[in-house]
């Protein structure tokens, strides 16, 4: 009777870890393909299906900065072409140092989602590079990284343009998930040491954890094993781990000054992560501006003059001078 009952247990258990498994690979899979993997049949440059679902074509239209511009490129690490656009200021507003600001776009966007904020420091006598991130517009990649390797393409724009204008001073000012990426470059140790400043807007505290409140308000799954399974698919599809992408760690070693913003509303990623951030950063200067009103990825149109102000003033002593330790 003992051992029926040990072979009951023994199978019972064998047969859910099974369950659980297939389920975990499902939902793995479901991910990979539904939310970091761009292209259709029709259009290998669509964004992620993901984010097409929530943002239909007609609304990714942002107006290009009435800015001279140029194309640039390089090769990432791994391979992969990768294609941004470099504004220059207008004659009579570019200033000494030479002053740069690489402005990094979100998940699932383009470039063009960069412009609205490119204007704004070309305005203020800045030149701009503006990058499609891997797999996004003319950028090569099939899949989306959450800032992990997104991190190491941006600091390679820093560098190219410490190369080619040795006496620039560079800013990198990321939203969302293009946050998360200034924040992971801000910890490398291969940063240009002309790039002095990271602003970043609305970036989550780690992949693992937005992910693991969404699917569990969005599921109904336990964050545990459904996390853990989904990072196993990541891993074995798109070569990267949902762990590794985690600002808070990151800024902990950040080697420049960063300003931290975010929305009072914002709903995707909590305000609360915020805190998290700038308590965790180690950085050699440190601020925060919450915007009132402003939902995820809106403070720079909700609370236009008093995001803009704050940046300026925050940025100003390290791009006049390099106070990097």
């Amino acid at each position: 009777m003992k051992k029926i009952i040990l072979t009951v247990i023994l199978t019972a258990v064998l047969v859910t870890c099974t369950i659980v498994t297939g389920i975990g690979y499902l939902f793995g899979n479901y991910f990979v393909h539904f939310g970091l993997e761009r292209g259709t049949k029709d259009n290998p440059k669509e964004s992620p299906r993901a984010y097409a679902l929530l943002m239909p074509p007609e609304a990714r239209e942002f107006a290009k900065p009435d800015y001279p511009s140029e194309p640039w490129d390089l090769t990432s690490t791994d391979g992969l072409h990768l294609a941004a656009t470099h504004f220059s200021p207008k004659e009579g507003r570019m200033q000494e140092p030479e002053r740069w600001a690489i402005v990094v776009h979100g998940y699932g966007c383009t470039q063009q989602n960069s412009y609205y904020i490119a204007e704004h420091y070309l305005h203020m006598g800045y030149h701009v590079l503006t990058p499609n991130l891997r797999a996004a517009g003319d950028s090569e990649g099939r899949y989306l990284t959450l800032g992990v390797r997104e991190s190491e393409d941006i600091v390679l724009w820093a560098r190219k343009i410490a190369r080619e204008r040795p006496h620039a001073k560079i800013l990198m000012h990321g939203v969302s998930m293009g946050a998360a990426t200034v924040m992971l470059a801000a910890g490398r140790d291969d940063l240009p040491r002309e790039l002095v400043a990271c602003v970043e807007d609305c970036g989550y505290t780690s992949a693992y954890d937005l992910l693991a409140l969404q699917v569990e308000a969005s599921f109904g799954l336990p964050a545990f094993p459904a996390m853990n399974l989904l990072d196993w698919r990541c891993v074995r599809l798109a070569k990267f781990r949902i762990k590794d992408a985690a600002p808070i760690e990151a800024v902990r070693h950040a080697h420049v000054p960063i300003l931290f913003i975010h929305g009072e509303k914002d709903t995707l990623v909590p305000n609360y992560m915020m805190d998290l951030l700038y308590d965790a950063a180690n950085a050699p200067q440190k601020a925060t501006l919450l915007i009132p009103g402003a939902n995820h990825a809106a403070s720079s149109q909700v609370g236009k003059k008093l995001y803009f102000k704050t940046i300026r003033d925050f940025v100003r002593p390290y791009m006049d001078k390099d106070e990097r330790k």
